[in-house]
């Protein structure tokens, strides 16, 4: 119940930004049902066609916020803005008729999308700013672009999933909204609406609604992920995984329905370029899925394909054993047996019937996860990058739920086939398999989820507000900073020299324009090289805030003749540099 109401006292606060954004979520949606209608006609239930429009969304949302900003740069502020009202407007209209034929599963789709929202809001109750290290640089590059007021890379040059950017952009210009509320609201919209999609493919390959609510559920509250991605900030890859799971089930329909339609190819061509904008990593996914739909199309003889399946599957055993060898990937095996052991042991008991039943897609989602998990192995060369790897271990991790969740589901029915075998003439054992495999769901999902956020990554803490606040106020604009930083290992090839901030220190250039420099967190500021260091470097302040691997203030408070506080709370403090000749 405290959940709930935190999540409530969440929806509240935030309750203009939300509005917005679930506006536009409603109006992308109509547009998609509308188009897929044309597409599939009969071939997708209604419930079917809403569930798919629940990622769907995101695509005229995209191409609504170029739209914006063209309108803006030709015509004027003002102007630009009514138009893209109006582009909001005319869809409600022509869809008037259909918002009242809502059907009842229909409506049982959103009452429980409303209880998961209320539920993931509970996250933003104790976030006091988006999470991690990642978000400070979405915050600066959505900041850039509403600046420049055009669809334009950053100042340095790089290129960083701007197309997640520019719709968070967009959404921040058209309601007025500030650029962290956005952030947070528009994660946790994205992320409660992306499960559903997933009941179309059980769905449609099944027939079982069960196995198709099933999954739903395991999707949305089973796992840590991809919940955990707003820890890590990881918005662009949300937003990302969205778009690929539109086109996943699209491409389903597309294959079961043996469909050819110029309108098809359009809509799969706009979906991945929108993706690959939002990500760019989603592109190796697409590759990925062609490989493992191509591999599961030619082997077509019952014994070879056994002996493929057991290949596959043993290769998927080997890429695990290697991950787990990694110091650098074994967190993402870890982070599944500590947070999702009971999900894993589902899918286990599930995997065998999933086979029995339904070989052919079985084998299609182990043969795409060994690729994702290929992934993590193959070196690419990337200039200004350096060595990188097609996956990274955050996008692997993200990932691997998706196509355990689906072969939970295809268990699911299978188990149902095989208990209605035994009971022909009896519904009821396989409807109370059925239901006590969601009431395991949500069990696990309020012993195990986390709904709050990590304290591994919340770097922004009130002390730490009113520390940037009156930095803001007192120090001057050159005021350099020195902060600290630790190795960042998300790849199997990271150059040791990669590192990135671990406290709220990297939150300065982004709201105040202060310039930062990154130190080692461990760094010894009683050696007297260290103040000299820092004194060549003319850095006039260190700010130290309140995570585990934050500077040490203890060195500093022993050193009057180098280090002068001028700040100081709990979790948040400063230290003006002295002693410089």
């Amino acid at each position: 119940m405290t959940l709930f109401l935190d999540g409530w006292n969440a929806v509240e606060r935030h309750a203009l930004t939300l509005a917005g954004i679930l506006l536009l979520m409603v109006w992308g949606q109509l547009l998609v049902h509308w188009l897929l209608e044309r597409i599939f006609k009969e071939r997708c239930t209604n419930t079917e066609y809403h569930s798919l429009t629940m990622v769907g969304w995101v695509l005229p949302v995209a191409v609504w916020a170029v739209f914006l900003f063209l309108s803006k740069n030709l015509l004027g502020d003002t102007a630009g803005k009514i138009l893209a009202l109006l582009l909001i407007f005319i869809p409600f209209v022509i869809g008037f008729k259909r918002m009242f034929r809502i059907s009842p599963p229909v409506l049982g789709m959103g009452t429980l999308f409303i209880v998961i929202l209320v539920l993931n809001f509970a996250f933003l109750e104790q976030a006091v700013f988006p999470s991690y290290f990642d978000s400070a640089e979405h915050y600066r590059l959505i900041k850039e672009i509403l600046a420049s007021n055009q669809f334009a890379a950053s100042n340095s040059g790089n290129y960083y999933h701007l197309g997640y950017h520019f719709v968070a952009a967009a959404l921040s210009d058209f309601f007025n909204r500030p650029i962290i509320d956005v952030m947070l609201v528009f994660g946790q919209v994205v992320l409660s609406a992306l499960p559903f999609s997933l009941f179309v493919i059980v769905k449609q390959e099944t027939g079982s609604t069960i196995a198709a609510l099933f999954t739903v559920f395991a999707a949305g509250l089973g796992w840590h992920m991809p919940a955990h991605l707003l820890n890590w900030g990881k918005y662009p890859a949300l937003l990302g995984l969205t778009i690929i799971q539109f086109v996943i089930v699209f491409l389903y329909l597309f294959h079961r329905h043996r469909m050819a339609d110029y309108r098809l190819y359009l809509l799969i061509g706009v979906a991945v370029i929108i993706s690959t904008l939002t990500h760019t990593r989603t592109l190796i996914v697409y590759a990925f899925l062609l490989v493992a739909f191509l591999v599961t199309r030619l082997v077509r003889h019952p014994s070879v394909f056994k002996i493929i399946f057991v290949l596959v599957f043993g290769v998927l055993a080997v890429e695990v054993f290697f991950v787990w060898q990694s110091d650098v990937l074994r967190t993402l095996v870890n982070s599944y047996i500590k947070n999702d052991l009971w999900m894993l042991l589902v899918v286990v008991a599930l995997f065998l019937f999933a086979v029995r039943s339904y070989s052919t897609a079985t084998f299609f989602l182990i043969s795409w996860l060994t690729l994702i998990c290929l992934g993590l192995f193959i070196p690419v060369e990337l200039s200004g990058l350096g060595k990188q790897t097609l996956l990274d271990r955050p996008f692997v991790q993200m990932l691997t739920y998706l196509p355990l969740t689906i072969i939970a589901g295809l268990g699911l029915s299978g188990l149902l086939n095989l208990i209605d075998r035994f009971f022909p003439s009896r519904s009821l054992p396989a409807h109370l398999m059925g239901f006590l495999s969601l009431g395991l769901v949500i069990l696990n999902a309020s012993q195990n989820h986390e709904f709050y956020p990590s304290s591994c990554c919340q770097f922004v803490t009130r002390d730490d507000l009113a520390a940037i606040a009156w930095s803001d106020g007192n120090l001057p604009p050159e005021a350099k900073f020195l902060i600290a930083s630790t190795n960042l290992n998300v790849t199997a090839f990271e150059a040791p020299e990669t590192r990135t901030g671990v406290d709220a220190g990297i939150w300065l250039t982004p709201l105040l324009s202060r310039q930062t420099i990154l130190a080692w967190q461990d760094l010894s500021f009683d050696l007297p090289e260290t103040h000299m260091g820092i004194c060549e470097r003319q850095i006039d302040y260190i700010y130290i805030g309140g995570m585990p691997q934050s500077f040490n203030a203890d060195q500093l408070n022993g050193l009057s003749d180098w280090f002068q506080p001028v700040f100081s709370l709990p979790a948040a403090k400063i230290y003006r540099v002295i002693g410089c000749e």
